[in-house]
């Protein structure tokens, strides 16, 4: 347009000295011919006129060219003050409706491009690291990778020196017109120029008096961002920093929002109950565990005072912690015992903090921790180690009664071969007898209560396993509780762990007891079997069971209370009378077997509990009685005989020799170990009792196999597999112990090892079971 410009002005100054000429050359030729003037005169007023012809075009020239410069210049100023404008009002309106600070940078950035006619614009944000990086957040312009290939700072060093760095440490525009000559274009003044950057402004993005960064701006001529121009930039900064911040602010507001939803999800979801009151002590939110461990539903509670709630029973403990809390303003800790609106007692943890702001306390929360579980735990913990004190303790007694019992029974045996036949002295040794035999069941099934374990499922008969528990029962109930067992011809076989339905018999029977041991009753149990069809109420498949009955003329049962029966921790026992854990064991364990409970009560009258098991096939339906023992089995062979107590050693001894065999018996482990090393082929058989001085049994037989690896070996215990300290079988094969016998053995069954063992048997199962 300039160059435009000085071609026109010439023309016209052209035709201004043509038009003068022809002029002035007709008005001196016209006064020639009536003005008789001399040649020098004329001549002089040639010269005159020309001269000044030539002077008013060429200041006429100068004022034409002086107005269109000027006219050019202001063109080009309202270009760029419009193209500002324009860029302003774009980004304006773009500030109201960003959505994200990323988006807002770039379309600000595009616009100030597109709209503006400038070649770049970027917005750098002032970072806090130990470089003080100014970074690129967004840009537009940038073809050539120009932002990527330079460091930018707003710290002291040489890279914080340039116009966006000071920009940012003082707060104040940096305006180069003339990137050529800035002087504080240096490091990026090469890269710059041969892009076609000319000139720049770096203007500071503010928010509340803080510098966050810069909006850079180029240009592809020099001289640019001068007056009304830069003040619209900057104004258009302005609003970008305005835009930043206010999304700044909805960001940080949404996520507050979004912590204070999560918190009160949190606390509305917490296990723990939470309270919440003000320092008068009017209750403003209750969360829904707090209702739940409390009791008291939402509606009773808030909008009332703590210190008027209703305190019933021993919830005036737990109230008063809060009213002490408002009175004194500090934090309480306690742990309490409550009652329910139902009557259930329930512990707690209760801990009052106060709310503590600038202004002070301005509310109280009460943090209410359930410990009923723990507590029960910790009482089930106790009883567990009272337990294993009994059974520790019922170990110790089972290994010495057994070997009193082993002699009493030894002998009595030996005693009634010297009595005549049908003599008194043969009557009362029989039932001395008999009564050793029922002394050695009852310790037996003791160890099977100290002593617990899981085994293999197999064939079992239940009404076998009846009979044994009740057995240890008599033994144990009062005499007022009368206990009829009744049972059904041809009870099918279940496929269960003896121990385990052990279990739910004793348990069974022990709840039943416990209801009657007031005033005394009947406790009857029935057996047999049962086919369910499909729409029996206990929702079993239909096939065929075994059905266990369990009843009592006892206090029975409400409705209530049958609903809770199963639940762990549940009894309706005195404290210190029951765990609450007996009928859900026996619940589990009957569930585990496939099978299922049915229980009717009525207050008053009395409770019946039927079991339910799935019926199997086995072989063996006849039940096991004492059969009459064929004449003990002997021997001529030489027999090792070791136990550390003398009068079963001494016992043992005469009845071996009795059956014909050469014995060396001792009750010293290692005096036998000496006797058997000078001579080891002197012996056919070592039998062993387990718990020795010096050397167990288990190390007596290993030194011996050692010795000779095949003497046959017997291992005698009086703990069998029941204890931790328990020789099983599997460890006796891999030791290489033939036979490992329950103490006390009567003679005709230990006679029948013997024989089996020196015979080539062994490793068989013996003294499992009552003979």
């Amino acid at each position: 347009m300039q160059l435009q410009a000085r071609a026109d002005t010439l023309p016209i100054t052209t035709i201004y000295l043509l038009i003068a000429a022809v002029w002035i050359f007709s008005t001196l030729f016209f006064f020639s011919e009536w003005l008789i003037l001399s040649e020098s005169v004329r001549r002089a007023e040639y010269i005159l006129c020309y001269a000044g012809l030539i002077f008013t075009g060429g200041f006429l020239f100068y004022l034409i060219r002086n107005t269109e410069n000027n006219f050019l210049a202001s063109q080009q100023t309202l270009h760029r003050v419009n193209r500002a404008l324009k860029a302003r009002s774009d980004c304006s309106q773009l500030v109201v409706r960003a959505e994200s600070e990323q988006a807002l940078m770039t379309d600000v950035c595009r616009i100030i491009v597109e709209s503006g006619g400038y070649r770049l614009a970027w917005v750098g944000l002032a970072e806090n690291d130990a470089q003080k990086t100014v970074r690129p957040a967004a840009q537009w312009g940038d073809e050539h990778g120009y932002l990527e290939s330079i460091r930018v700072s707003w710290g002291d060093d040489e890279l914080g020196q340039g116009p966006t760095g000071h920009a940012i440490r003082s707060a104040e525009p940096h305006i180069a017109r003339h990137i050529l000559t800035d002087r504080k274009w240096g490091p990026w003044r090469e890269k710059a120029l041969r892009l076609g950057y000319a000139s720049s402004a770096s203007l500071p993005l503010s928010i509340e008096a803080r510098v966050i960064g810069a909006l850079v701006i180029f240009a592809g001529e020099p001289d640019a961002f001068d007056g009304r121009e830069l003040d619209l930039l900057k104004g258009l900064a302005d609003d970008l920093a305005y835009g930043i911040a206010t999304l700044r602010m909805r960001r940080d507001k949404e996520r507050t929002q979004r912590e204070r939803t999560l918190l009160a999800t949190i606390v509305e979801q917490e296990t723990d109950g939470i309270l919440t009151f003000n320092t008068a002590g009017f209750i403003h939110y209750v969360n829904p565990a707090f209702e739940t461990i409390s009791g008291y539903g939402r509606e009773e509670l808030i909008g009332r005072n703590v210190r008027n709630v209703e305190k019933v029973g021993t919830n005036r403990s737990f109230f008063q912690i809060m009213s002490d809390a408002v009175h004194t303003g500090q934090s309480r800790f306690e742990r309490l015992a409550n009652r329910r609106n139902d009557g259930t007692l329930y512990d707690i943890e209760v801990k009052v903090s106060p709310v503590s702001e600038p202004s002070g306390t301005t509310a109280y929360a009460a943090v209410v921790r359930d410990l009923t579980y723990e507590v029960q735990l910790e009482r089930q913990l106790c009883q567990a180690q009272k337990v294993e004190a009994i059974a520790t303790l019922a170990g110790g007694i089972a290994h010495d009664f057994n070997n009193i019992l082993a002699a009493i029974i030894t002998n009595t045996e030996m005693a009634m071969d010297d009595a005549p036949e049908g003599s008194a002295l043969r009557e009362h040794l029989a039932i001395v007898l008999k009564a050793g035999f029922r002394a050695r069941s009852l310790v037996r099934q003791i160890l099977t209560l100290s002593y617990q374990k899981e085994e293999e499922r197999q064939p079992v008969r239940i009404d076998l396993i009846a009979r044994e528990c009740l057995k240890l029962l008599r033994a144990s109930l009062p005499t007022t509780i009368e206990i009829p067992l009744h049972r059904t011809n041809g009870i099918g076989f279940v496929h269960a762990d003896t121990s385990q339905i052990h279990q739910v018999i004793m348990n069974l029977c022990t709840n039943a007891a416990d209801a009657m041991q007031e005033h005394g009753g009947r406790l009857e149990i029935f057996m047999g079997n049962s086919d369910l069809g499909s729409d029996n109420s206990m929702g079993l498949p239909p096939g065929r069971y075994v059905c266990l009955s369990v009843a009592d003329t006892g206090h029975g049962m409400d409705r209530k209370t049958m609903e809770r029966i199963f639940d762990p921790f549940f009894t309706t026992k005195a404290p210190g009378r029951g765990t609450g854990l007996g009928l859900s064991v026996v619940h589990a364990i009957v569930r585990s077997h496939g099978g299922a409970i049915d229980v009717t009560s009525e207050p008053g009258v009395g409770t019946t509990f039927r079991v339910y098991l799935p019926r199997c096939d086995a072989a063996g339906d006849a039940e096991q009685e004492y059969p009459a023992s064929p004449p003990p089995p002997g021997g001529k062979e030489r027999i090792l005989f070791l136990d550390d107590e003398a009068d079963i050693v001494s016992s043992n001894q005469r009845m071996l020799e009795n059956l014909g065999y050469e014995v060396v018996a001792g009750t010293s482990s290692l005096e036998a170990l000496e006797v058997f090393r000078a001579q080891p082929d002197r012996f056919d058989l070592v039998i062993t009792d387990q718990t020795m001085p010096h050397l167990t049994g288990e190390r007596f037989a290993l030194e011996v196999l050692a010795l000779r690896p095949d003497i046959p070996v017997i291992l005698c215990t009086g703990l069998g597999s029941f204890s931790q300290s328990g020789v099983t079988e599997k460890i006796a094969r891999t030791i290489g112990i033939r036979e490992v016998v329950m103490k006390p053995t009567e003679r005709s069954e230990m006679a029948r090892i013997i024989r089996r063992v020196l015979d080539g048997g062994g490793n068989e199962k013996s003294g499992k079971e009552d003979r």
